[in-house]
């Protein structure tokens, strides 16, 4: 048991608290106003669990010149220090409940992570999860160290089997002669590579034979017109001449506009019989003249279409041909590709000379039709002759490019990439079978073996700690649960497992609020939402309790609480104290850590055994110079006194026995009273008045108010008034300070205050 703690010094605000003269007791309670340095201390106590050196080295003084230092006498006068860097000995029976033991075992910032959930059931199994713990431990690493040397081994492997995969290169077969294979795959990749260049040469392109289209030539050359007279351009061209006028054929040709057929326009004669006229209507009919323009025009498209360009534009493509098929002839033998051309040439002079021929005719005779079947088909035998040429020399084209898509093809199955391939594979067959690679594999055979006889050990280890881990946690969620349905909490534990996912074990719980599951991460709902600030606090003291009140070694244990009431409500404090009174019941020592006051008063009332089996001691958290803390003793009694009752005890003491401040008892006179006549009269007076304004308002009450049984003491209260109200800052500004007492007076309106009081 922790007796007492002889000094703190260098450590937050306990720069140099000194406790030597303060023993403690069972059930030890520290009162500390927030900020006074009771985290502090459970940080104190928590370091010297483990012998922790870094949480008081976290909380050095910062503007202090002392360095970290703690003294502490246990039973039989055995002291453990800490110098400053370190303690002289470790005390694992301490069980601290903190901030601290929220944030790594609980939650931080409303968010539960993998490591609340790895340290929470590491605490929850306590020490009865050792010995399995250990062998899991202890199995799981050989089975890393023998993960480690199949690694090693491994790790040597790669630099001789490169890209391939191991397992890949364990099962290449052992080639008799390698080096000549690769030999023979080197020459083809060379050749293969000049393949790639061999593909990229040009192949020869058949060539588009032209179209001559013979039917809108002997369409023109057949064409006639129906009543043309054959000497009407002879004659009409005679006349205009005898005319000599100017643009004597255009006035004619107007005239046409005003030929009625069989009268003059001019004269009015008959002419119907008039052979002139008849020339006119020859001369100047609109489909004699389109006549002429085709055939006219037919004359420059013979020009093109059978012009030698024809054969020799031909003849040119055939020659390129002919070139690029030659240029293949270093790798294979290319047929010759023949065009020919003078034939075509003579050919193509006899089909434009009957075609010539035809159109003399036609332009001296147009209305005559020429060009008949006979002609027609010596055209097109010509034609089909010159064409026949050009199909020869598109045959030997194509003869030539299925001789060089053949090689391509052959060229193209040569794959550089996989003959490099089956060339790499050769090269690391060669490797696989050194004698230094056998030894690594066989090495390798051995050492999967251990790991495979590791692993399964380690299954079986962890097998048995989880079948533990769940035993244990099936009674720790029981028994949170109960706690927290005596806390009065809307939630409850569900689903709380094991696993060992991150390769160490940790918790897996759920919460189920109004029937609905809240997950601890993700959401809504979720933990961070759906939990008040209290029921956060509660379920951690929750799993704190629990775990402790199941620990075996309880009664050799030190429990430590730090504000186990913060963020509670009345109902949850009442069973904090009901909890803690089990645990002190239990456990070697209880310290408890608070900054309610009257929750302290109630957990010593509650905490002291009928029988004075065991002591409480309260001690006080203090304020000291430089605003530091010290250890002192405190009166919880007088501490949480009511002001009234307070106010009353400084007068009765004074009256009675003659103690106690003058001014102090001088200034208590007003408000005492003022409290007696709230409290004879609840809800009837006013709050917000003061002892005056009180005085004035039972003057002024009217039946049946039953304030109106006090005014009967309107002169006594106005005179104590008139004496007390000296002493005031509202009532006597700059003077309340300064105004002389005297003893005998003051006695005497402290004893007629009190016996209004008693009188009632």
């Amino acid at each position: 048991m922790l007796e007492r703690i002889e000094e703190i010094q260098g450590i937050g605000l306990l720069h140099e608290a000194n406790g030597k003269s303060h023993k403690w007791q069972k059930a030890t309670i520290l009162y500390g106003d927030n900020g006074r340095g009771k985290s502090t201390l459970a940080t104190v106590l928590r370091s010297i669990t483990a012998g922790d050196a870094t949480p008081i080295l976290e909380r050095k003084t910062l503007d202090g010149a002392l360095p970290p230092k703690v003294t502490m006498q246990f039973a039989n006068g055995h002291k453990v220090s800490f110098n400053g860097t370190k303690w002289s000995e470790s005390r694992p029976e301490f069980l601290v409940f903190d901030a601290d033991f929220v944030e790594k075992n609980v939650h931080s910032g409303g968010t539960v992570n993998t490591g609340h959930r790895k340290n929470l059931l590491q605490f929850a199994l306590g020490k009865k999860a050792v010995t399995a713990r250990q062998k899991e431990e202890t199995a799981t690493a050989d089975a890393q160290k023998s993960a480690e040397e199949v690694k090693k081994i491994v790790a040597l492997l790669s630099g001789y089997h490169g890209k391939m995969s191991l397992s890949a290169f364990e099962k290449l077969e052992n080639v008799a002669d390698p080096d000549k294979q690769i030999e023979e795959l080197e020459k083809r990749i060379v050749t293969a590579r000049n393949s790639e260049l061999l593909l990229k040469r040009a192949v020869p392109s058949v060539i588009t034979i032209p179209e001559l289209k013979l039917d809108p030539i002997f369409t023109v050359l057949g064409t006639t017109l129906e009543n043309i007279q054959d000497d009407a351009e002879a004659i009409v061209s005679a006349h205009v001449k005898k005319l000599q006028k100017t643009d004597a054929e255009g006035w004619l040709s107007q005239g046409q506009f005003f030929d009625q057929s069989d009268v003059c326009p001019y004269c009015a004669q008959p002419t119907s019989d008039l052979a002139l006229i008849k020339a006119y209507r020859t001369y100047f009919n609109t489909a004699y003249t389109d006549l002429k323009a085709k055939i006219h025009s037919l004359d420059k498209t013979l020009s093109n279409i059978v012009a030698n360009s024809l054969v020799n534009d031909f003849s040119q493509q055939i020659e390129t041909a002919a070139s690029v098929a030659n240029a293949w002839n270093d790798q294979i033998t290319v047929p010759n590709i023949l065009f020919t051309k003078g034939v075509a040439l003579e050919k193509l002079g006899e089909l434009r000379e009957c075609l010539q021929e035809l159109l003399t005719k036609k332009t001296a005779s147009p209305t005559t039709a020429c060009g008949g079947p006979a002609e027609i088909n010596k055209a097109q035998t010509l034609w089909k002759e010159i064409t026949g040429f050009m199909e020869g020399g598109n045959e030997s084209i194509t003869e030539a490019i299925k001789i060089i898509d053949v090689f391509r093809q052959k060229l193209a199955l040569e794959d550089i990439q996989s003959l490099s391939c089956q060339q790499g594979i050769l090269l690391l067959s060669k490797k696989r079978y050194e004698p230094t690679v056998v030894q690594l594999m066989k090495d390798l055979v051995t050492a999967r073996a251990a790991a495979k006889v590791a692993e399964t050990a380690k299954a079986t280890a962890r097998t048995t700690l989880n079948n533990l881990m769940r035993q244990t946690l099936s009674g720790y969620q029981k028994a949170i649960n109960v706690l927290l349905t005596k806390f009065g909490a809307s939630f409850q534990i569900e689903k709380m497992d094991t696993n060992f996912l991150g390769g160490t074990p940790r918790s897996e719980y759920g919460l189920a609020l109004r029937g609905k599951s809240i997950s601890l991460e993700g959401g809504p709902p979720s933990f961070s939402t759906a939990l008040s600030e209290g029921d956060k606090r509660t379920l951690a003291f929750a799993f704190f309790v629990a775990s402790t009140l199941a620990d075996d070694k309880l009664g050799t244990r030190i429990v430590v609480v730090d504000d186990p009431m913060c963020s509670l409500d009345l109902n949850r404090k009442q069973h904090t104290r009901t909890v803690l009174k089990e645990i002190c019941s239990k456990a070697e020592q209880l310290v408890v850590l608070a900054h309610d006051i009257y929750f302290v008063r109630d957990l010593r009332d509650q905490l002291t055994p009928k029988d004075n089996s065991y002591l409480v001691k309260v001690l006080g958290l203090c304020h000291a110079a430089n605003s530091y803390t010290n250890f002192g003793e405190l009166d919880i009694d007088k501490e949480c006194r009511s002001p009234y009752f307070h106010h009353h005890t400084l007068l009765l003491d004074y009256v009675d026995q003659g103690t106690g401040d003058h001014r102090q008892v001088a200034k208590a006179i007003r408000p005492l009273l003022e409290g007696y006549l709230h409290r004879r009269f609840p809800g009837l007076i006013p709050p917000e008045l003061v002892f005056g304004q009180v005085v004035g308002f039972i003057k002024s009450a009217v039946a049946p108010s039953p304030v109106c049984h006090a005014q009967s003491l309107i002169t006594e209260l106005n005179e104590i008034n008139g004496y007390a109200g000296q002493f005031h800052h509202d009532t006597n500004p700059g003077n309340a300070d300064t105004v002389q007492i005297i003893p005998t007076e003051l006695n005497t309106f402290a004893t007629r205050a009190l016996v209004i009081i008693h009188k009632g």
